[in-house]
């Protein structure tokens, strides 16, 4: 790679990269400087990006990291940018202690992690070597580029004077959308719904960091398309390797039922790590010593669904059900363009049925803001929706979009999936 020797001798650069992890390890390890501060957009993609980097720590727990840095900061942080944030309030981390720091695909950020990613390098050495992956062009990316990493060499960016070739396809596949951590689980429920003879019989991968990959991929795969699983950001990528790219679809009921038992688990694990819970502790000490704490655990939000809390383990009584079912469900999907891009609700509406193909009457109200777009739909179109948008062009801008998951806890900007 033409970077990597600019990498090596410390300038600041700017290249463009598929959004895979392997892409992006090349150059990570050809950075000289230490310690290195590798900013992602969740925890996620913090650890996935941490499996190929030699002595890289991988922030998934704030109380863990805060521990670990008090004693030492080690050679390589990788951590989303929303937990830098939480961390730097605490003063538990201090971003100009580190020789270098990577932006990796800042397109992946929502609003609120564009903010605290402004925060987090405003705290950075001048001096540090900045490095900035990014699978997006435009005014958008030079503009952040100019920001957070001056006079940064670029690579790889596709040239502006001519029109781009439409890129060739290097054969067909089929793709599930789910978050690389749960890949072991997917691919199981991959196998279920294609019930092959021989689970040898289909090639399951995760997007390929390059079009030689892609085709080698396609080669391995034989008659049959390979199914790669990849996370929703990664989706226009592949649209420009594979030809057609079709969506396998999967069963949801029980996704639906782990998704909200996960965000529960999530909501508890930061209550647990960011609240003073003595007075809590004191209470349920005494049953501590009569019962398994899982069992006092458990009952507590059995006790909570009972008081009107999240109900977790009851459900609804049929009459109850059956009234809500006559209530059309609507979900928000959120839209990466706004009013300064000149976008108008007419123009969203004609993506979403042309592009998308979903249809007008599953549309609610349009909310267009400053830099972004809320869309209401009909709660069994919202995937569909954020994956036909994602990667059409409006108004000169390649759009990204994701289906809200609405604000988080009080106190902390919410997560993004």
């Amino acid at each position: 790679m033409e970077s990597v020797p600019v990498i090596a001798r410390g300038h600041n650069v700017a290249v463009f990269l598929p959004p895979v992890t392997e892409a992006a390890l090349p150059l990570l390890s050809a950075a000289p400087r230490r310690p290195m501060l590798i900013l992602t957009a969740d925890a996620d993609r913090a650890v996935a990006l941490s499996h190929g980097l030699d002595g890289g720590f991988a922030v998934s727990s704030l109380t863990r990291a805060q521990q670990r840095f008090g004693a030492a900061i080690p050679d390589i942080v990788l951590i989303g940018v929303l937990d830098a944030m939480a961390l730097l309030r605490r003063s538990a981390l201090s971003p100009s202690a580190f020789g270098a720091v990577v932006i990796a695909w800042p397109e992946q950020l929502d609003e609120e992690g564009e903010q605290g990613l402004e925060s987090v390098m405003s705290e950075c050495d001048k001096d540090a070597q900045r490095i900035i992956f990014t699978s997006q062009t435009g005014p958008a990316t030079a503009r952040l580029v100019e920001r957070y990493a001056f006079k940064a060499m670029t690579y790889g960016f596709p040239s502006t004077e001519a029109p781009a070739a439409s890129p060739v396809s290097v054969g067909a596949a089929r793709y599930v959308v789910s978050r690389l951590s749960q890949l072991a689980d997917t691919r199981r429920r991959i196998l279920d719904a294609l019930n092959p003879a021989s689970d040898d019989q289909v090639v399951i991968a995760t997007a390929p960091e390059s079009r030689e990959a892609a085709a080698a991929l396609i080669a391995r795969a034989g008659n049959q398309p390979p199914v790669i699983v990849a996370e929703a950001h990664q989706v226009p990528w592949l649209r420009s390797l594979f030809t057609p790219l079709s969506h396998l679809p999967l069963s949801t009921s029980a996704d639906a039922a782990d998704q909200r038992a996960e965000k529960l688990r999530g909501r508890i694990a930061r209550v647990v790590e960011s609240e003073n819970l003595d007075r809590e502790l004191f209470i349920v000490s005494a049953l501590f010593e009569r019962y398994d704490p899982a069992l006092v655990a458990a009952g507590l939000l059995k006790l909570v669904a009972g008081q009107g809390g999240t109900p977790v383990t009851r459900s609804a009584p049929p009459e109850i059900a059956a009234a809500s079912s006559a209530v059309p469900s609507f979900a928000k999907v959120w839209v990466g363009v706004g009013r300064k891009d000149n976008v108008k609700p007419g123009d969203l509406v004609g993506a979403i049925v042309n592009e998308a193909k979903v249809p007008a009457d599953s549309l609610g109200k349009i909310d267009v803001r400053d830099l972004f777009c809320l869309v209401e739909v009909r709660a069994e179109q919202a995937e569909k929706l954020a994956l036909g948008l994602t990667g059409v062009q409006l108004r000169g801008r390649r759009l990204t979009a994701r289906v809200d998951r609405g604000p988080g806890p009080v106190g902390r900007p919410p997560r993004r999936a």
